[in-house]
């Protein structure tokens, strides 16, 4: 495992329980999806892990050990997991893309020629090289939170933690988001995404973990999880609606049977072709 929680709790200052000894484990290379309601612990988890937030008790482990919080062990730390906040706005602060883009790099003391290699190859995977020299406060929110991405990006980390990447997002904005971390996990970074997004979740992620309460409820594969029994009464969660689609055709005879069900509308789209054709040949 390359990160994990082990038991973490984490009260407020109020005193609200915000975690409950809550553990989950993430490997290297996997797109993994976080999904709670709201005041489920979702973003305290991922701040924890990314050391913005101390726990009360319980640990985090790095590559096996434990996270310390000296001001170079959290550096450390932030240079290998890195965290995208929900708002872009929370997160850029200079004045054009590229400045804003090279804090971090500079931050760890490279060079200025080190950083702008790292700029420019994390402007390249989010595909907005052509910004670089745009004003920050120009952008669309869609370009804001690829900039905050590549933000994170250009400090090379092993994990990418996003928390909610694809509200506010128009549809195309959302695909265009989606392709982006298949690419990241693609290249070796472990991807891990906190959301209500159940269709996104479901065309993308490997793994999903239900959050309530402050702990681990479930987790599983996309498949098993959604082919649960009473997942809605177990989690309070609605299914994503190409699995119900599926689900639906599949009983009404319109799609051939079968154990996991198309994760997009084209693969939704094949299965129903395919069913006609066999009705026809």
């Amino acid at each position: 495992m390359i990160l994990e929680a082990r038991d973490l709790e984490y009260r407020y200052e109020d005193g609200t329980l915000a975690l409950d000894r809550a553990s989950l484990a993430i490997r290297g290379h996997e797109k993994l999806a976080i999904l709670g309601a709201n005041g489920a612990g979702k973003s305290t988890l991922l701040s924890l892990l990314n050391g913005s937030l101390r726990p009360s008790a319980g640990k985090v482990l790095l590559n096996g050990g434990p996270v310390a919080y000296s001001r170079k062990a959290l550096t450390e730390l932030r240079s290998q997991v890195g965290l995208v906040l929900q708002d872009p706005d929370d997160q850029l602060f200079a004045a054009t893309v590229f400045e804003d883009v090279s804090f971090g790099p500079l931050n760890l003391g490279l060079s200025v020629a080190e950083a702008r290699v790292r700029v420019s190859d994390a402007l390249d995977a989010i595909g907005i090289a052509p910004l670089s020299h745009r004003p920050t406060h120009l952008l669309s929110f869609g370009q804001r939170k690829r900039v905050a991405i590549a933000g994170v990006l250009a400090m090379s980390p092993s994990v990418l933690l996003l928390d909610e990447p694809t509200a506010g997002l128009d549809p195309a904005g959302v695909e265009d988001l989606t392709e982006t971390l298949h690419a990241l996990a693609a290249q070796g970074v472990a991807v891990v995404v906190a959301t209500h997004d159940m269709d996104m979740t479901y065309a993308w992620a490997d793994r999903v973990a239900v959050f309530a309460k402050g702990k681990i409820l479930i987790e599983d594969t996309p498949d098993k999880l959604f082919g649960m029994e009473n997942f809605g009464e177990r989690t309070g969660l609605r299914l994503p609606l190409v699995y119900q689609l599926g689900k639906g055709l599949t009983a009404l005879g319109l799609m051939p049977g079968q154990d996991i069900m198309p994760r997009g509308v084209d693969e939704l789209l094949r299965c129903i072709s395919a069913q006609n054709d066999s009705r026809h040949s």
